[in-house]
This record gives structure tokens, C-alpha cells and sequence, in this order.
């Protein structure tokens, strides 16, 4: 009876140091937030634009469009990804608190990628610029307007953002 209970303790301890060694652990982990809202069906206009291009994409009942272009019609393939990768990607490590740095990451208003989500009353539901990683390809950097954080995503999204209605029809 008397090894029992020693077992029964050393048991005890034992599971009191992974629990502890865990909850440290989990203090090290990254955290990830989205950068946009999770109601993706309010989304009714997709504006992209660097500093040379610049694309609107608009939602009629159902079906998307390119706005503004007649002959050039939206490929069936190009929403789907958009919406499950861009409109799901999240900021994990905040890389920067100050706006001087934006240029470094790619973020600010001549270097970024920015897209605009707009609802049916045209509010605007976020803005984002978004900036390649040249040591990093598998993530981007992003920040939000009225933020000066800049963080790197938890995966690469910005080649979905192209801005030309080539791209899109």
C-alpha cells in the first residue's frame, strides 16, 4: 500500500509539470487575428489598386463584375479563391508600430497593394495595404488604415491582388 501511494504522488506531480509546461509554452504561441470582417456576404464592391493600376470589382444580386469594362467578363474561378484566402488571411507578428517604417514593409500609400471593401450602401467595411516580404515569399506584410501597425500574415495572399482587369476577365 505504501508504493501505491508514492506512485500516486510521483503520478500527480508529474501531470502538474506537463500542465504547468504547457501553459508556459502556450505564451510563446502566435496569435492570429483577420484583417477583415467575417461577414463576407455584406462585401457588394472590391476595389484593388497599386500605384499604376487600379480595378472595382461589384456585386449585382449575385454574380460579380468587372466595373467599368463591358467586354471583359469575371472568370467563374477568380471569387472563390479571393474570398476563402485574401478575405481569410490573418495578421500574426506585429513587425512595427511606426508609420516611418511603412515604406521598409511595403505598406505605405506609393509601394502597397490596397484593397478597399465596400457593403451595398457603399461603406466602407475595411482598407488594407498589403506589402511583399522580400526575405519571406510564404507571407506579406499588412496594415489596416487608421493603424500604424504593421504585421506579417500567415500566408502569402498578395498575388491575388492584382489590380488589372487582364487578370480578372
Amino acid at each position: 500500500m505504501g508504493n501505491l501511494k508514492y506512485v500516486v504522488i510521483a503520478l500527480g506531480a508529474l501531470i502538474a509539470l506537463v500542465v504547468a509546461s504547457q501553459l508556459q509554452q502556450s505564451g510563446y504561441a502566435t496569435r492570429a487575428y483577420a484583417v477583415f470582417p467575417d461577414n463576407k456576404e455584406a462585401v457588394h464592391s472590391i476595389e484593388l489598386w497599386t500605384k499604376s493600376d487600379t480595378l472595382s470589382l461589384e456585386k449585382q444580386e449575385t454574380e460579380w463584375s468587372i466595373a467599368d469594362h463591358d467586354s471583359l467578363e469575371l472568370r467563374p474561378n477568380k471569387m472563390d479563391p479571393f474570398f476563402e484566402l485574401v478575405l481569410g488571411v490573418k495578421k500574426e507578428t506585429m513587425v512595427s508600430r511606426n508609420s516611418r517604417n511603412w515604406e521598409k514593409y511595403s505598406v505605405d500609400d506609393s509601394t502597397g497593394t490596397h484593397i478597399r471593401l465596400r457593403d451595398a450602401g457603399g461603406e466602407e467595411m475595411e482598407h488594407a495595404v498589403f506589402g511583399r516580404s522580400s526575405s519571406d515569399w510564404s507571407h506579406n506584410y499588412v496594415r489596416t488604415t487608421g493603424s500604424d501597425e504593421v504585421f506579417l500574415t500567415n500566408e502569402s495572399v498578395i498575388h491575388l491582388l492584382y489590380p488589372r482587369a487582364t487578370y480578372w476577365g
